[in-house]
């Protein structure tokens, strides 16, 4: 009688799952009832299938091998260097309160095997989504998108509207000589995106954003000097607030 418990719930999660589209923009905004019903599915369905085998197929991480070195300053690591609650999109299952670390540097996204021995570094090409210590991040393809702009990665997603602003984290590893030895550190940078209908497009300054915006322009130049935004002091807010006016404008 248990198993048939068991199965039955398995076909009803089946059920959800196949009724359900899920994409990577339902990731970032899954507040419908559909996406509701279907975590209530996946709820079950992992209560008898735990751990969920789904999510551990990926190959082993090693840190001393991607790095053989010691890293004097930094580390390659977003946010912190150790794993923290998170969720991942993987193999269009919503997998909640998952441990995460996410490696910038090789641009992987990591979770302890159910033992707690190994790590493991997850499939970037069945990785929709995920969020970690408070951020979002898609993969964008390069070959869904404009490959002259952006390269296939994961990205923070700041906004998400009819009109999306993205960013792209990245560490670089660099080396400083002494007389006596050789220290490494590393180096973080931002880059910056705006997709408008199926087109994407980098914004390499402040003049960027009313070129993008020819549109709106003038009101989009009247809204930063009204709220005083500064592209230099806060690159970030001046952005996301920037974006939302325009789209809010549309």
């Amino acid at each position: 009688m248990r198993w048939f418990k068991i199965i039955r719930i398995c076909l009803m999660s089946i059920f959800f799952l196949n009724s359900y589209n899920v994409s990577s923009q339902n990731f970032i905004a899954d507040t419908s009832a559909k996406t509701s019903a279907l975590k209530s599915a996946l709820n079950l369905y992992n209560q008898f299938f735990s751990p969920p085998t789904g999510l551990y197929n990926g190959s082993e991480y090693t840190y001393n091998a991607y790095y053989p070195f010691k890293i004097n300053e930094g580390d390659p690591f977003f946010q912190s260097q150790h794993f923290v609650a998170g969720a991942v999109f993987y193999n269009d299952v919503l997998y909640e309160n998952t441990l995460l670390l996410y490696d910038i540097v090789k641009d992987e996204l990591l979770i302890h095997d159910p033992t707690n021995i190994y790590v493991i570094r997850l499939n970037n090409q069945r990785i929709g989504g995920f969020t970690i210590s408070g951020h979002t991040f898609i993969r964008l393809n390069m070959d869904t998108a404009n490959t002259a702009v952006l390269n296939t990665g994961f990205y923070e997603v700041l906004y998400n509207g009819n009109v999306a602003l993205y960013k792209k984290v990245s560490k670089l590893l660099f080396d400083r000589t002494s007389t006596t030895e050789i220290n490494k550190y590393t180096v973080e940078s931002n880059k910056y995106f705006i997709k408008k209908g199926n087109n994407y497009f980098a914004v390499k300054n402040k003049k960027s954003l009313p070129l993008l915006m020819s549109n709106k322009k003038r009101e989009v130049q009247q809204f930063i000097r009204n709220n005083k935004l500064n592209f230099r002091k806060a690159e970030e807010d001046y952005l996301v607030k920037t974006v939302a006016y325009y789209d809010f404008l549309n």
